[in-house]
């Protein structure tokens, strides 16, 4: 009996530790831990992460490294749906964990919550990050995430599933406003 619940258990811890994410690398900015893999995956975050008609947001932060850009772009973004939101919560600090591809994403969705979705990225808010796909990364959909980040960190209470979502989606359609 003891030996199949302790077979169970390890097999259990296996396919969590299989799931997750091996955290190499990590990239701080004011509000966010950047969590990837390799430095081609940061690369190409950065390429995918166009600022477009919101670059001036950016124009006095120095960017040297890809990192350094990574970091001022997705800085520049919180900010950018802070104001959107009207909401600015004190201390703001979360991590966005990024991910190859929607497969990744939906492997530590189904770790989490045990439910096999269709996305390409989520809000863990009992973590606090942020599981993106690069694959399928874009400006609007990292501003959607990260309104759901704001609107967490900014309620004590937060407001229902569908109301975070059209808040989210507000953000989403009114970036370049």
């Amino acid at each position: 009996m003891h030996g199949n619940l302790y077979r169970i258990f390890f097999t259990g811890v296996f396919l969590i530790m299989s799931v997750t994410v091996s955290h190499a690398f990590e990239l701080k900015s004011q509000y966010v831990t950047i969590i990837y893999e390799n430095e081609d995956l940061l690369r190409k975050f950065n390429r995918e992460v166009s600022l477009g008609s919101l670059s001036y947001l950016a124009r006095n932060k120095k960017s040297l490294t890809v990192a350094d850009e990574v970091r001022n772009k997705v800085d520049t973004i919180v900010e950018r749906v802070e104001s959107i939101l009207d909401m600015f919560p004190l201390n703001l600090k979360f991590k966005i964990v990024l991910l190859f591809n929607d497969t990744d994403v939906n492997k530590v969705f189904m770790n989490k919550y045990g439910r096999n979705p269709d996305y390409i990225s989520f809000y863990a808010p009992s973590d606090k990050t942020v599981y993106i796909s690069v694959a399928d990364i874009r400006l609007g959909v990292l501003a959607h995430e990260l309104a759901h980040v704001i609107i967490d960190h900014y309620f004590v209470n937060p407001p229902p599933e569908k109301i975070h979502e059209v808040l989210a989606q507000f953000v989403e359609t009114h970036l370049s406003d």
